[in-house]
C-alpha cells in the first residue's frame, strides 16, 4: 500500500481497488524509495495515513507485518514516561492487538516504524549513493524518479 489514505470503494472492481492501494513513484510522498534520507522517511511516515485503533488498510502497520517484522524478531516503541514508557512488542500479532485496543498511538506507531525502516533502508541507500562500483546502477535508479 501507499502510505496515503485508502480511497473509497464504491463502484470500483477489485483490480482498479488494488491498483489503487499501490505506492506510486509518481506520489513521492506515498512511498518510501532506497534512496531516501533519515528525513525523508521520518517525514513520509509523519504525513502517513493512520487512524487510531483502525487496522484494515492502515498502510503503517502493513510496514509492520511485510517488512519490520519480517526482518525483527521484536522492536521496541519508544515513548515518554508520561505516556507509558517504551513498550516492547514481540510480533506483529501482538502489536496489531495493542494498536486495535488504542494502547499503541498512531504517533508512535509512525515514529518506530520510520525507525526500523531507516535501519533497514540505511546500508542499501549508503551502498547505492556512495559505491563507485554501482555508478550505473546509481544513474538508473535516479532516472526511475518521477514527480508530479
Amino acid at each position: 500500500m501507499g502510505l496515503n489514505q485508502p480511497p473509497k470503494t464504491e463502484g470500483k472492481d477489485a483490480t482498479e481497488r488494488t491498483i489503487d492501494l499501490k505506492m506510486s513513484k509518481s506520489k513521492p510522498d506515498t512511498a518510501i524509495f532506497m534512496t531516501d534520507s533519515e528525513e525523508d522517511i521520518k517525514r513520509k511516515m509523519k504525513k502517513a495515513w493512520c487512524p487510531e485503533g483502525e487496522i484494515a488498510e492502515n498502510p503503517v502497520l502493513e510496514y509492520f507485518k511485510y517488512i519490520i517484522f519480517e526482518k525483527f524478531d521484536s522492536i521496541t516503541i519508544e515513548r515518554p514516561e508520561k505516556f507509558g514508557g517504551n513498550l516492547d512488542v514481540g510480533s506483529y500479532k501482538e502489536f496489531e492487538t495493542l494498536f486495535s485496543e488504542k494502547k499503541i498511538h498512531p504517533m508512535d506507531a509512525k515514529d518506530t516504524a520510520a525507525r526500523y525502516v531507516e535501519q533497514l533502508v540505511k546500508p542499501v541507500r549508503e551502498k547505492i549513493l556512495h559505491d563507485p562500483k554501482i555508478s550505473k546502477l546509481r544513474e538508473q535508479i535516479q532516472g526511475f524518479e518521477v514527480t508530479r
